[in-house]
């Protein structure tokens, strides 16, 4: 087994150890010809608990996977690994230093081993792949022009700090994570003991063929949201000069949920907790409704699943994949809650809603008080009328947000026809 991909040469890794601060939940291992394996510690199954309770059991038994959707790696540590963006950026890493076409043959466990600490989510993965020293201060400017080279091709070889910084989060648009001071103007590693005063946060960078106001947008969204009672990370905008002193970026940043100063915090997306394919229109309300019942056994969290669906109808989210809805558990409390709401923004996606609403694409009032009919604590009427009284401010909402009109009009002229077909119930 190789503990570092600081040579020239990639022995695929074996065997990885779990912790969770500093407390070892167990082992992964790949079995020759059988898959990957892992095994909880004992010390973990005595004072820990079961990290995912409807497909892993919570014994000292060897166990695989449930399937292969996540390429045999068990739900609770496929989260780990990132999606579009930070996969690109590990890709071009292990080509540009062991030659194209080697991140074709990268097992999971190399790619956790990657990640080691890095990762969303609670896990560390031991042995760590290389020594991560990037510099304690960071320049989102610097970060974001070379994402923007990534995107364009430019170049093989990627900016170590961008790698490590916007290597882990999940989506397919650029991004970094960050720790920022109280007043968000300064930004440090995240990959290092915080500093007073100093918080976690995912920075968002535009796409190439997304508009200016794409960031401006995101935290309009979250301000609906929140006046729709949806619950919502900390999040702001943050306004950054380029190189370019004639150019401004505006970039959409939420404050991490799955970490409470330097303490790490178990998530897992609803793609993980039931084996959902998040890039396929695998998933209805209805499960999310009963997931979320069966999961955290609370009605007020079924109510934020209920909230976050009429939001998400309403406001033309079609991005609401399986991946989009997570859940974290509360050590202190011993239980699962829902997490903040978060990627809520205008979104085409396939064309309709990847998360049907009782088998369709397309949402209605009727459709609504259908799936919410067999939990008689749900107001589903009451859900909609404060949803559609938030949007319906989206134009004070973009004045604050210093958005042009012009930039919001396409959007809600749209949101209209949404809001004219409810109304007539």
């Amino acid at each position: 087994m190789n503990k570092s991909f600081r040579n020239d040469t990639l022995t695929h890794i074996e065997e990885l150890t779990v912790s969770v601060n500093g407390q070892k939940v167990g082992e992964l291992y790949q079995a020759e010809g059988k898959g990957i394996y892992f095994t909880y510690s004992k010390a973990w199954l005595a004072s820990g608990f079961s990290l995912s309770p409807f497909t892993m059991t919570f014994d000292d038994k060897p166990q695989l996977a449930k399937d292969m959707l996540f390429r045999g790696l068990h739900g609770a540590f496929s989260d780990s690994l990132p999606d579009d963006w930070g996969l690109e950026l590990m890709d071009r890493f292990f080509d540009g230093h062991f030659g194209a076409g080697t991140s074709r043959t990268l097992t999971q466990l190399d790619r956790l081993a990657y990640l080691g600490d890095r990762g969303m989510g609670a896990f560390e993965y031991h042995p760590k792949s290389e020594k991560v020293d990037i510099p304690s201060s960071l320049s989102l400017a610097d970060l974001f022009e070379a994402s923007v080279e990534v995107q364009a091709g430019e170049t093989h070889q990627v900016l170590k700090t961008l790698r490590i910084a916007g290597g882990s989060p999940g989506g397919a648009r650029p991004k970094a994570i960050v720790a920022l001071s109280a007043d968000t103007t300064q930004a440090t590693s995240a990959f290092e003991p915080l500093r007073e005063g100093y918080t976690h946060w995912i920075v968002k960078f535009r796409a190439l063929d997304e508009p200016l106001e794409t960031g401006a947008i995101e935290q309009a969204y979250a301000i609906m949201a929140r006046n729709a009672g949806v619950i919502m990370a900390d999040s702001t905008l943050l306004d950054v000069q380029l190189s370019d002193k004639n150019q401004t970026e505006r970039f959409f940043a939420t404050r991490r949920f799955d970490r409470e100063g330097d303490s790490r915090r178990h998530v897992m997306t609803a793609s993980a907790v039931i084996y959902a394919d998040f890039r396929t229109q695998s998933l209805d309300y209805s499960e999310m409704l009963k997931l979320t019942y069966a999961l955290t056994q609370n009605a007020a969290e079924v109510e934020k699943m209920a909230r976050l669906m009429v939001f998400n109808a309403l406001s033309h989210n079609y991005d609401d994949h399986a991946k989009n809805f997570a859940f974290i558990h509360s050590d202190t409390e011993e239980r699962w809650t829902l997490t903040p709401a978060y990627d809520l923004t205008f979104s085409e996606g396939m064309g309709e809603h990847t998360t049907s609403f009782a088998g369709k694409g397309k949402p209605t009032r009727k459709l609504m008080h259908q799936l919410c009919k067999d939990y008689k604590f749900l107001k589903p009427d009451d859900y909609i009328d404060q949803t559609l009284a938030a949007l319906a401010n989206w134009q004070q909402v973009f004045a604050d947000t210093k958005i042009a009109e012009s930039a919001g009009k396409p959007v809600f002229n749209v949101l209209n026809k949404l809001r004219a077909d409810f109304l007539k119930g």
